[in-house]
């Protein structure tokens, strides 16, 4: 969240635990996303089911949210792409 600062004084907080020998370890929890259509992916295509489980199946209703689909190959490369970019920029 913005709210804790920018992404660069994320790398410099990893940076810094680097530097003193302190390993970060980032926790991604891709089990579900928003359901934001303005800047988020739900209906990216103009669907419900590019990325998440179609109908109800895709609600998370708890957490007003999309489920993603892991039985989708395309789901499946989305989440280990964004995985890699997060490693790569803030590894």
């Amino acid at each position: 969240s913005s709210r804790f600062g920018t992404p660069e004084e994320l790398k410099t907080l990893v940076d810094t635990a680097h530097g003193l020998g302190i390993t970060v370890l980032m926790d991604l929890v891709h089990s579900h996303a928003a359901k934001n259509v303005d800047d988020g992916i739900n209906m990216f295509d103009g669907t419900d089911h590019m990325y998440f489980h179609g109908g109800s199946k895709g609600d998370h209703s708890l957490w007003d949210s999309r489920l993603f689909n892991y039985n989708n190959w395309e789901t499946l490369r989305f989440l280990l792409s964004n995985i890699r970019w997060w490693i790569e920029e803030y590894g």
